[in-house]
């Protein structure tokens, strides 16, 4: 398994290797996410929730939209404010949780969280969160863990670890922080939490969610080449396949309206 970095562990230096990488992953989001939401367009109002040192916020800017982060480890706002200053651009990210939001309700048109509901103490609640500062219409996409996948890239050494039950993944976490903290990229709060797509879907329509969308749905062909793209046709139309797919790929994604 390769070695790992938490992201709001990066110094400053790694930080500016990684903001064409994360330009990239956000025109994938955007064209993933505005084909589905006619809120999504140059001008809207985003929120990343969990945006470390804000390359996410940077690349958005850039793409000519409003962003705005919520980060709530303070050494890294530090090193996103110093990015900033180096670039010549401004970056508004703010101290906070998920399960918090220091911004209004119907605030924003989009809000995104890549690798982070994993992480946090209550994912119920920062689901509520977003809801509530989500515009009527607008979308929340997310990519977090999956309990299915038989590949993860949050602890290294533990085969198969998302099949394990919750109390024993919470344990060996807690001990790797304690004791092992390089095989968890360093990240004072492990990925506890393990998202499945049903529990995900079910939990979003009780909170209020008006639709869900899961990643097979959102991926698009361009993405992909070959018999890929013929593999995701078969798994957007039979659900079989889309179970099955869970176990593959690691990582799960959504998209949620209000």
């Amino acid at each position: 398994m390769r070695r790992h970095q938490a992201d709001e562990q990066r110094d400053l230096q790694a930080v500016k290797g990684r903001l064409p990488g994360a330009e990239e992953t956000i025109a994938n989001v955007i064209g993933r996410v505005s084909p589905h939401c006619a809120l999504v367009r140059p001008g809207a109002r985003v929120l990343e929730v969990g945006s470390a040192q804000g390359i996410y916020v940077v690349a958005l800017n850039r793409a000519g939209y409003d962003a705005h982060g919520v980060e709530p480890w303070r050494p890294a706002i530090e090193t996103g404010r110093q990015l900033a200053s180096d670039l010549g651009e401004e970056m508004d990210v703010v101290e906070g949780v998920g399960e918090s939001l220091p911004y209004p309700d119907d605030a924003f048109d989009l809000v995104i969280s890549i690798s982070v509901l994993e992480h946090v103490n209550d994912p119920l609640a920062v689901f509520r969160e977003v809801h509530r500062v989500l515009r009527p219409e607008g979308a929340f996409y997310f990519h977090t863990t999956t309990k299915l996948a038989r590949r993860q890239d949050e602890i290294m050494w533990f085969p198969l670890f998302a099949w394990y039950p919750e109390g024993v993944k919470r344990r060996i976490m807690d001990w790797a922080a304690a004791e092992r903290p390089s095989w968890i990229g360093g990240t004072a709060t492990p990925a506890y939490n393990w998202f499945t797509p049903w529990g995900v879907r079910r939990d979003l329509r009780e909170i209020g969610y008006s639709k869900v969308l899961e990643r097979w749905d959102l991926m698009r062909e361009e993405e992909l080449d070959g018999w890929q793209r013929s593999a995701l046709r078969a798994v957007r139309t039979r659900k079989p396949l889309r179970f099955l797919g869970e176990f593959v790929k690691p990582g799960s994604g959504f998209l949620a309206f209000k």
